[in-house]
């Protein structure tokens, strides 16, 4: 396999605790919202996700994608995936980790072929 990209992104959790509905719905899928609004702590998860988002930006070997079309997905293990909605994408191997504390998180986003 090749090596095509690294991302990596971390942010503060109180940027999302008081967010518009408007922005979160720009941002996330339904899905997503519906995964972290499960959560007692869905601002944790919210966070990550956006950190997610933005690791994989900086790791694609292209630009212009909509935050949307980046989707984490919880697998049945519990772990994270990151799913490209983009054909752009295809044959790209993409590699997620999350995680985070009570105040940050943090994602790595590793792509290669």
């Amino acid at each position: 396999m090749a090596l095509i990209g690294i991302g990596v992104d971390m942010e503060d959790i109180s940027r999302f605790e008081n967010a518009e509905e408007k922005l979160l719905k720009r941002i996330f899928t339904d899905e997503e919202l519906a995964f972290c609004f499960k959560s007692v702590k869905p601002y944790e998860h919210l966070t990550a996700r956006f950190c997610a988002k933005e690791a994989a930006f900086k790791a694609l070997p292209f630009d212009e994608i909509a935050f949307k079309n980046i989707e984490v997905k919880t697998l049945n293990d519990g772990k994270p995936s990151l799913v490209i909605h983009d054909d752009r994408a295809k044959g790209l191997d993409v590699k997620l980790s999350l995680s985070h504390t009570d105040c940050s998180a943090i994602a790595f986003v590793i792509v290669s072929r």
